[in-house]
């Protein structure tokens, strides 16, 4: 391989396990979204057990909702709480008994292929650098295209499980209406003074799909150095053929030219030129 396929498959290498790290922390941290409330503004019926949920600081994750903080003994009597302080984040669907909208619905589907994609496209990016770590060891054209391949598809697989997420957060600021925890059955002061904004969590996943695509263009370009290089030298390769012998076809190997005795072909090492071959009569004759 060329100097410039050596560099570029070194930066791929290295950026696998940044890319690894970066979705795996993504995938695994509570702070996709992030609410800030200032409760200062809120009154009674604000901070009432309606709206509880909604009424206090927060970050949000793929797994759990948690409530940081000094204000949230609240949390002491409240059901489902983990950890002391967090929610588990719900991916069934509501029992029929409780009417659940469309919308709702449609929600929690957004919600598991956001799930899925994500660790579709972890699993697929472990698969990448694996083959990258093959390229490594044997410098071979396929297996860089194929790191490549998935490489970008464990991309493509981060971005749409991202559009999902916001799909799903679309839904739940504008069209769901099923209980006081979505935005549209809030109070009007819980609108004003709930402020809403994106976590490390969501960065670290968009920094970690573009990482993935440059990874799979760095593979992508030493795979085409290390077949460019492989195309050069079968080109310089001399012919097999020894100097001053006759064209050969595919099955002259076997059988000599027409009009040259039939025999092993003997050249001198010095000229080049055919010695008499040894005669065992013109094998046009054999039959």
């Amino acid at each position: 391989m060329s100097f410039c396929g050596r560099v570029w498959l070194a930066v791929a290498t290295a950026f696998g396990p940044i890319v690894i790290v970066f979705l795996a922390v993504s995938f695994a941290t509570d702070h996709w979204l992030e609410f800030d409330v200032d409760r200062s503004r809120l009154d009674s019926t604000d901070r009432g057990s309606a709206y509880f949920r909604v009424s206090h600081d927060r970050h949000r994750g793929i797994f759990r909702e948690c409530y940081p903080g000094n204000e949230s003994e609240f949390l002491n009597n409240a059901p489902g709480v983990v950890d002391n302080y967090c929610f588990n984040i719900d991916y069934e669907m509501p029992a029929k008994s409780t009417s659940p909208t469309d919308n709702l619905k449609t929600r929690i589907h957004l919600s598991r292929c956001f799930l899925a994609f994500y660790i579709v496209a972890m699993v697929l990016f472990i698969f990448a650098f694996i083959f990258g770590m093959v390229v490594c060891c044997i410098e071979r054209k396929r297996w860089a295209f194929t790191a490549s391949l998935f490489a970008y598809f464990a991309a493509f697989a981060n971005a749409v499980a991202i559009a999902f997420f916001h799909g799903a957060e679309y839904l739940e600021r504008n069209k769901i209406e099923d209980n006081e925890y979505f935005y549209l059955r809030w109070t009007q002061n819980l609108k004003d003074y709930n402020s809403r904004s994106y976590g490390y969590s969501y960065i670290l996943g968009w920094v970690g799909m573009a990482l993935a695509a440059l990874t799979a263009t760095f593979y992508l370009t030493a795979g085409c150095l290390i077949a460019k290089k492989r195309y050069r030298y079968e080109e310089k390769r001399p012919d097999m053929m020894p100097m001053g012998g006759p064209a050969m076809g595919p099955y002259d190997m076997y059988y000599p030219p027409r009009g040259y005795p039939a025999g092993p072909m003997v050249y001198n090492m010095e000229t080049g030129r055919p010695l008499p071959a040894l005669g065992y009569g013109d094998y046009t004759s054999w039959s």
